[in-house]
């Protein structure tokens, strides 16, 4: 009866380990991608948290969120997003883009930008199934001061 109970542990902890493998192996079947973006901003601080973002690969597809902070914020709940001087960290994972971003977009409500923002460079890194591991940093001019996100501001070229 000992040698049983020495064993269950074991059983239990594989089955755990073999139902995480399935799923991780499902999720590279179905072509899913983690990625992250830092925000590096300069010296006032950013809107409001209700940011839309748009990261366009090569040949159009896109991937597009209408609050950045809320769906993809990764330093926690009661972190303050886009103080002066700060690296801002976001997170998700979903469907795995073909080909490397190639321009990036931020969109905030009209007349929603108080006070001035800075923007330095946003980077997107992304790690998938196959080998996909991609780094593109965006950098927006020095000093560039955006008094408005309203129609919106971007960097990056599409061919």
């Amino acid at each position: 009866m000992s040698k049983l109970t020495n064993i269950a542990p074991l059983a239990s902890f594989l089955i755990i380990a073999a139902f995480f493998s399935t799923l991780q192996a499902r999720e590279i079947k179905d072509g899913y991608c983690d990625y992250e973006m830092v925000v590096s901003t300069g010296p006032s601080r950013g809107p409001s948290t209700k940011l839309k973002v748009i990261l366009e690969a090569i040949g159009g597809d896109d991937i597009n969120t209408t609050n950045v902070v809320k769906n993809w914020g990764a330093m926690g709940p009661k972190h303050t997003y886009f103080l002066p001087n700060s690296n801002d960290i976001f997170r998700t994972r979903t469907r795995c883009l073909e080909r490397n971003f190639c321009v990036v977009l931020i969109q905030g409500k009209k007349g929603e930008l108080k006070p001035h923002w800075y923007i330095n460079n946003i980077t997107v890194a992304t790690k998938g199934p196959g080998g996909i591991d991609r780094f593109k940093t965006f950098r927006f001019i020095s000093d560039n001061e955006f008094t408005s996100l309203w129609p919106g501001i971007s960097d990056g070229e599409c061919p």
